[in-house]
């Protein structure tokens, strides 16, 4: 027993990279202001649900307060499934760069720690951070349950899924630092894999698989999903669980993913850690004797081996007057796996885009139902919403890409010493900067068009269609007047002509602004990461308050300040280009001239972008050289 404790001591609480990665986060300033963070996120949800609930106040009736307790439940598991999914990737990636860059393993190597003990002190080491997050988090789902409205063990399954989560997070991360596929790539595909699948796999299960079959019932997508599971324990009555007398016909394994979608989730995850963690350590030491030839070959052809990456051709002739402008368009992705993957997503795009239209014109597009009635939905509006879904997940791959790559333009640049030339040269602050801008939007040009292009063929067939009769390209919409419950019928095109013309005036300078919030916090921070994280999330809530705001006050105000407000969001901008007949005000009254408001609204979000990105490029060329030269040379 005495053996089997010393061991177990050794394995995990007494384990030397435990110890280290534990003790080394545990004074670090910033882990205390995002532990801050959190816990004062969770204060002010409880707070204000309950101010918005009728919870606060001298005459407050029970009931009052146990359904302000069970929507705030709702709120805080959602959100910290989400925190968890988000802060996890983040937290994790240090697995992957770190032990990379510094080639860690091949020390750790040669001490006398066994192979688990070195992969389970990595992930046990990192994810006492999450964990310990979402257990400071209890004190407040405890004041809950005095409310009422949330059962003791709801509690616990929104923890455990979080927990799982976060160990499946983990245990991916630790695996791809083992296996030697760490670096700044490598983190950035990480971290964005993940945010996509949560978002793709939930709108796709919300969107298309439900209402393809009668009623809300758990699909075989639940059990792989964390905010699906969660959906059948907070909202029981809005998606649920099949019972045993529906399942009957089915196999043992449908029946057990359909049936028990908590406990699938649970089992798989776990499952699949600890797959992951056991091959990691079985193949540690096999890894770390380096790359076969076969594989070295391959990685010199792709240019993903610094060996294989040396010139073997004639220096290109550069053309344009700033050189920092063609460096960055025309060397970036110069590598056949990032030619690649911009061309597919060109391709993929588009041929999506164009089976979707073609699914449409041969009305052949699946039978959906609304949530609410159980009604099917028209053909056309099944349409704009499978077509929403496309531009909304491409605007959001473009803009992630748009800030990983500024914000290692700078500090990568920092780091392999290519900056300390620069600044030898007799090239100007202004010149570099805004060399760095041009270059990096002509870069993305290419994944630009996309989302572009997709609205463009639609708006070319609604075109054609109105002049050779085609049945999809016309249809009726109907609406109410805003004075009477009297309908009014218009006849509406599929997409406006103008439409890609204004989704490129909203998009342009929204990716320009990425490019230059990434590009000035790579400037102040000495790594990739340090700008990622403050870049996507300043993003993200100018995104937030921009959609949130503007869809509303484009469905409530008139069109020229609903519209202009919500242009500045291009994800919900794109909905409101793409079908503004019902998520604009007014327009079926005054649709010609709603259609002017909202080119002058897209002129306007576009202008003000410019003068917000010109005023940051200008503070980024006056501190220049104070914030520059103090960083260059420290890595």
């Amino acid at each position: 027993m005495q053996v089997l404790t010393h061991w177990l001591w050794r394995m995990i609480p007494g384990n030397p990279m435990v110890v280290r990665i534990v003790s080394g986060g545990s004074v670090r300033m910033r882990d205390l202001w995002l532990r801050m963070g959190y816990l004062g996120a969770l204060v002010l949800i409880v707070f204000f649900g309950l101010m918005a609930g009728e919870g606060m106040g001298s005459n407050v009736a029970l009931s009052d307060l146990a359904a302000s307790g069970s929507s705030i439940f709702q709120i805080i598991a959602y959100g910290q499934i989400v925190l968890v999914c988000l802060i996890a990737p983040l937290f994790m990636a240090a697995a992957i760069s770190q032990e990379q860059s510094a080639k860690t393993y091949d020390i750790l190597l040669t001490t006398p720690l066994t192979n688990m003990q070195i992969v389970l002190g990595n992930l046990i080491g990192r994810l006492f951070f999450i964990l310990s997050l979402l257990a400071s988090g209890l004190p407040l789902f405890a004041i809950l349950l005095i409310f009422g409205g949330v059962r003791a063990s709801s509690v616990f399954y929104a923890f455990s899924i979080a927990a799982t989560t976060a160990i499946f997070v983990g245990s991916v991360a630790v695996f791809l630092s083992v296996m030697r596929l760490g670096g700044r790539k490598a983190v950035f595909t990480f971290v964005i894999s993940i945010a996509a699948y949560l978002l793709a796999a939930y709108m796709l299960d919300s969107f298309i698989i439900q209402r393809l079959t009668p009623g809300n019932y758990t699909t075989y997508l639940t059990p792989f999903h964390p905010l699906l599971v969660l959906d059948t324990l907070v909202r029981p009555d809005n998606y649920q669980i099949h019972t045993p007398d529906m399942l009957a016909s089915y196999g043992p394994i449908a029946r057990y993913l359909l049936g028990q979608p908590l406990a699938s989730f649970l089992f798989l995850t776990s499952l699949t850690s600890l797959t992951l963690i056991t091959w990691s350590a079985l193949v540690l030491r096999n890894v770390g004797r380096g790359d076969s030839k076969l594989v070295i070959y391959i990685k010199s052809k792709l240019r993903l081996n610094p060996d294989g990456a040396a010139r073997k051709r004639k220096p290109r002739h550069v053309t344009g007057r700033n050189p920092i402008a063609w460096r960055e368009s025309h060397t970036r992705g110069n590598a056949l796996n990032a030619i690649l993957s911009r061309y597919a997503f060109l391709v993929i795009g588009l041929a999506l885009a164009i089976l979707w239209l073609a699914l449409y014109h041969f009305n052949s597009l699946p039978t959906l139902n609304t949530t609410m009635t159980g009604v099917n939905q028209l053909p056309v509006e099944t349409f704009k919403q499978g077509l929403y879904i496309l531009l909304l997940m491409e605007i959001l791959i473009i803009a992630l890409v748009a800030l990983y790559m500024a914000a290692g333009c700078v500090s990568r640049e920092r780091e392999d010493g290519t900056l300390d030339l620069l600044l030898t040269t007799p090239m100007t602050q202004k010149q570099y900067v805004w060399g760095k801008l041009r270059g990096l939007v002509q870069f993305l040009i290419l994944l630009i068009s996309v989302p572009v292009l997709t609205v463009a063929l639609v708006s070319v067939y609604s075109i054609l269609g109105s002049i050779f009769g085609w049945q999809g390209a016309i249809y009726t919409h109907q609406s109410t007047f805003a004075t009477t419950s009297a309908t009014r019928i218009n006849e509406a095109m599929l997409m406006l002509p103008e439409s890609a013309l204004l989704l490129a005036l909203v998009l342009i300078p929204f990716v320009a602004l990425c490019v230059a919030t990434g590009m000035y916090w790579s400037l102040k921070s000495k790594g990739v990461l340090g700008a990622v994280i403050p870049s996507v999330s300043i993003i993200g809530l100018v995104s937030l308050v921009f959609g949130f705001c503007g869809f509303n006050l484009a469905l409530n105000t008139p069109v020229i300040f609903g519209a202009t407000f919500n242009a500045f969001s291009p994800t919900t901008a794109a909905l409101m280009i793409i079908n503004p007949w019902d998520y604009v005000s007014g327009f079926p009254a005054h649709p010609g001239f709603s259609r002017i408001f909202m080119t002058i609204s897209a002129v306007i979000a576009a202008a003000g972008y410019f003068f917000i990105v010109a005023a940051m490029l200008n503070a980024m060329v006056k501190n220049f050289d104070q914030t520059v030269r103090k960083l260059s040379g420290t890595g």
